[in-house]
């Protein structure tokens, strides 16, 4: 097999905001059951609530999956599943009769309240990736993950990072330096901590418990901040924009409630905002557009209509939000379609808060929460649109360049002003390694070898454990007939995340015309236990086999 034949596998290091709070700020967290002495219906209520329940390990909390469609046939793969409950978790099988794979994952973690649905998380060597298969609770079947619906092979691959797991749990186990590996318990509370809304809470608690006053401010109760803040709290896991870039600051630092999320965060949309696509996690965003916010002003916010602490039961909800909305709205009879008033007499949000379907995530609908008057047709693009910051405040030129290479790959228009953006960034900040990664990928598809190898090297001088970095520069030596720095890299790299099958295929190419054939066929194994519907790798192997006999 030539080496040069095979594709250049550049990864596109997508510019994520990593949510984990520093050591430090894990230290001084404490878990929900630590608040429950002191606020006992509180903790009783909140409990019960779908972001208190939005992750742990199956079996856990009262809902329950139904198994009576549990086997399916995925058309884009030609794959095979079938999801079975265990005492141990769910058993994920899966075939291909096609090319004759078969094999099973033990799912052990669930991300989701089942409210919608949940998506599930195994372990392999200690290190998460996340399931092909998730359960969509308004059909009460299975079927597979979002992202996962034009996959032409059995996706067992795809990391669960930390900036994966911020949202959905607490009290995170990540494992340094490497990209998905985490204690034998990923994250010691399940659903999103009292913590993530009032901060840390270790001080607080030992100062109570010594029956002594607080120190002003150790505890944050997000009502009683500035608009900015408080809404920060919110907006820190239900703020998607067109582009999510952390700052510069977020490197050494890390936002918590009572903080200004746009000192760790910068957030762009499309100048068009109005024409956003719904999302799963934009509801900030599609509120800030609604004409309500922009009548209210700071007034109106999330609290205002959600309890963060509560949330009402399926009898009552269509009252109880019809309350919050007679807070500021005359109480008239509902005017709309006589169809409408039929289906639900004065629900306010069947109306104006609908459920849509989001182009990102099939068979589930999200509540749209620009409260439009009227429903109207999606607006299409405009051209020549730009990227704007979301908090109204003039872009770091850092963050704009980042935000630009984000959506390059799908927005063929602005990459000459993204490559323009990272250049000058880079001369500004020689040293930042989210500017000059997206920077090598430019020059490398635009031909630039050198300058793509170049920047590689210095990413690693400053951060060794850059798995992209890492694993593109590998490439380069090989091509420059360097297979030992190749090797070297690539092994690395795998330390820090197995399953990335990109650098274990081209390890074990570099050693099969290294002519370490033992070598090469182990790693060849290797790559199809974590991969098993890898055709390359069966050939590979077929190769290397035949030439050992």
């Amino acid at each position: 097999m030539d080496f040069s034949k095979l594709p250049v596998l550049i990864v596109l290091a997508s510019v994520a905001v990593a949510w984990a709070q520093t050591v430090t700020a894990q230290n001084q967290e404490v878990g929900n059951r630590a608040c429950a002495g002191c606020h006992a219906e509180i903790y009783r209520k909140y409990s019960a609530t779908g972001m208190a329940r939005s992750s742990g390990r199956i079996g856990d909390g009262s809902f329950r999956e139904s198994f009576e469609q549990a086997t399916f046939s995925d058309p884009g793969s030609g794959a095979d599943y079938r999801v079975t409950a265990t005492s141990e978790g769910h058993l994920l099988e899966f075939s291909k009769s096609s090319s004759g794979v078969q094999g099973q994952r033990l799912l052990e973690w669930f991300l989701g309240s089942g409210s919608l649905g949940r998506s599930y998380v195994f372990s392999l060597d200690g290190f998460l990736f996340q399931s092909p298969v998730s359960y969509y609770s308004a059909d009460a079947k299975w079927g597979v993950s979002p992202g996962y619906e034009r996959k032409q092979t059995v996706d067992l691959t795809r990391t669960v990072e930390t900036a994966c797991l911020q949202c959905h749990a607490s009290r995170l186990q990540p494992i340094a330096g490497t990209q998905n590996r985490f204690g034998s318990v990923p994250f010691l509370q399940g659903g999103v901590s009292c913590e993530r809304c009032h901060g840390p809470g270790k001080n607080h608690v030992a100062r109570m418990t010594a029956r002594s006053k607080t120190e002003p401010g150790e505890i944050v109760n997000p009502a009683k901040l500035d608009s900015a803040r408080r809404d920060s709290v919110c907006a820190q896991c239900h703020l998607t924009g067109a582009a999510r870039v952390a700052t510069a600051r977020s490197k050494s630092q890390t936002y918590r409630p009572g903080d200004l999320l746009s000192s760790y965060l910068a957030v762009f949309v499309w100048s068009n905002a109005g024409s956003s696509e719904l999302t799963a996690t934009s509801h900030y965003e599609k509120l800030r557009q609604s004409a309500c916010k922009k009548a209210s002003g700071d007034r109106l916010w999330c609290g205002s209509c959600h309890d963060p602490h509560d949330q009402p039961s399926v009898a009552s909800r269509v009252e109880y939000f019809r309350n919050r909305c007679l807070a500021c709205h005359e109480s008239l009879a509902c005017k709309g379609p006589q169809e409408a008033r039929r289906k639900v007499e004065n629900d306010c949000v069947g109306c104006h808060m609908p459920n849509r379907q989001t182009r990102a995530v099939e068979h589930v609908a999200f509540t749209d929460h620009s409260i439009p008057r009227r429903q109207a047709s999606p607006s299409a693009p405009i051209a020549n649109r730009s990227l704007v910051s979301f908090w109204n405040t003039e872009a770091d030129l850092r963050d704009l360049a980042l935000a630009y290479a984000v959506v390059a790959p799908t927005e063929p228009g602005v990459r000459p002003q993204a490559l323009a953006l990272l250049q000058k960034a880079e001369t500004r900040a020689p040293e930042d390694v989210a500017v000059l990664a997206q920077l090598a990928q430019f020059h490398d598809k635009m031909g630039q070898e050198d300058k793509a190898l170049a920047l590689y090297q210095r990413i690693l001088r400053i951060d060794p454990a850059h798995v992209a970095a890492a694993t593109n520069l590998g490439i380069y030596y090989m091509k420059r007939g360097r297979p030992q720095e190749a090797i070297s890299l690539w092994r690395n790299v795998l330390t820090r995340n197995p399953g990335f099958t990109s650098a274990r295929m081209n390890l074990a190419v570099a050693l099969y015309h290294s002519g370490e054939m033992g070598a090469a066929e182990s790693t060849i194994r290797k790559a199809l236990e974590y991969d098993p519907d890898l055709d390359l790798a069966r050939k590979l192997l077929a190769e290397i086999q035949a030439t050992r006999r």
